[in-house]
């Protein structure tokens, strides 16, 4: 038997809390006959021990009760069954971040040891709102472009610098630094009713600028590329010379999150693949002031091509790029921001096949060099994933035109 006191150590609750439960017929102790004095049995026990997790789980009193008095209603339980597993991974995600904080600030692992792994936690917090989530970066202490790495590539604030590393050891020396050809850039380009009219151009996010010299063959006009990575910038910078392209391609470091421009700079606006470092809908907004009026945007972006992707592609997919959409959902997204949609197709297959097959054999070369790391773990799963499910999605370009 067991006294008020033993019971509210043994359960955690507070003595009024107790009577509480007894006001109400949750549980009814005996009273000692020689002293008045209540006094709860194991079964009293065991039933405020049920009460409590049951509290935990969500339920209230009422609901409790049912329980209690083996009428359990089973669509609540499955509803609580749902929501803990949601809050569990929730908790799990909060304890992460708190870990990695913990690391960052003083340079040493949490106190359990475990090394956070907070990639699906950046992707949700990317996915409800992403500004919100760079700033939030940036007050973490990370420069705007470490910021957008953290974002969008390596998901990792504790080792983001090494991570970043060895992915531009592998990215420095591919043909292209995202999926894409010749014959797709000339495809677009050539839909442009009036090419003439194109007299400046602007190519963001232009890596080692192989669509820039592309443009130059297809055009007399005066390109500016802009990317935030200056060794990229520098070997477009000796292309340019060998190919005697100095006055027709100007290479600028700038981030495309703040495009130092002025309104209707330009006819022409290229951005292959680069358009998610910002999210699709802002590109679209933030970007048509840059375009003179009837001018142009050329912009290619991840869609699915099925509406059953795999299980396991839509959850790779779901963290690497949490607004990837379906077919038509750019072109609307572009007609709603004010552009008439001139030409819409999807990038090939095989535009997507040569850029992991040169991908693959930069990331052998480092990794035999290096070792395997995080970054190359990432890189070969990515290379993966096109292999098992590339035929389940891909990039819709589209040519739009300022209204």
């Amino acid at each position: 038997m067991y006294s008020v006191s033993e019971i509210t150590k043994k359960i955690g609750v507070a003595r009024s809390t107790l009577l509480y439960y007894e006001r109400i017929n949750l549980v009814s102790p005996e009273r000692d006959p020689e002293n008045g004095y209540r006094v709860y049995s194991q079964e009293d026990l065991n039933r405020l021990v049920l009460l409590k997790q049951l509290q935990k789980a969500g339920l209230t009193l009422s609901e409790c009760r049912r329980f209690l008095e083996g009428d359990p209603d089973m669509e609540l339980v499955e509803e609580r069954l749902t929501n803990l597993e949601q809050d569990l991974v929730e908790m799990k995600m909060a304890r992460d971040l708190l870990r990695s904080i913990y690391q960052r600030f003083t340079g040493k692992k949490p106190p359990d040891e475990e090394v956070p792994d907070l990639r699906k936690w950046h992707a949700d917090f990317e996915k409800r709102a992403a500004d919100a989530h760079y700033n939030w970066l940036q007050q973490m202490g990370f420069s705007a472009k470490e910021a957008l790495y953290i974002r969008w590539v390596s998901r990792d604030m504790t080792n983001n610098k090494d991570y970043m590393r060895y992915f531009f050891e592998v990215f420095e020396n591919m043909k292209r630094q995202g999926p894409g050809s010749k014959e797709s850039t000339f495809k677009a380009f050539n839909c442009i009713p009036d090419k003439t009219i194109v007299r400046n151009t602007l190519e963001i996010g232009c890596g080692t600028g192989i669509t820039s010299l592309n443009l130059a063959e297809e055009s007399d006009s005066i390109i500016t590329a802009i990317d935030n990575h200056q060794p990229f910038l520098d070997r477009l910078k000796k292309d340019i010379t060998k190919r005697g392209l100095k006055k027709r391609i100007i290479p600028v470091n700038m981030d495309m999150h703040d495009l130092d421009f002025p309104d209707n700079s330009f006819d022409l606006l290229w951005a292959e693949g680069s358009a998610y470092f910002v999210g699709i809908e802002n590109a679209l907004k933030q970007w048509k002031r840059l375009i003179r009026d009837n001018g142009y945007l050329f912009i290619s972006d991840a869609v699915w091509l099925t509406d059953k992707p795999s299980k396991a592609c839509k959850e790779y997919w779901e963290i690497e790029y949490p607004q990837i959409s379906r077919l038509g959902v750019k072109e609307k997204q572009a007609e709603k921001h004010g552009y008439e949609v001139i030409t819409s197709f999807n990038l090939p297959r095989k535009d997507w096949q040569r850029f992991y097959a040169d991908m693959e054999v930069n990331l052998n070369i480092a990794i035999e060099k290096h070792g395997m790391n995080k970054t190359f773990v990432d890189m070969k799963n990515e290379i993966r994933v096109d292999k098992e499910f590339g035929n389940e999605y891909g990039y819709v370009c589209l040519l739009l035109r300022k209204k």
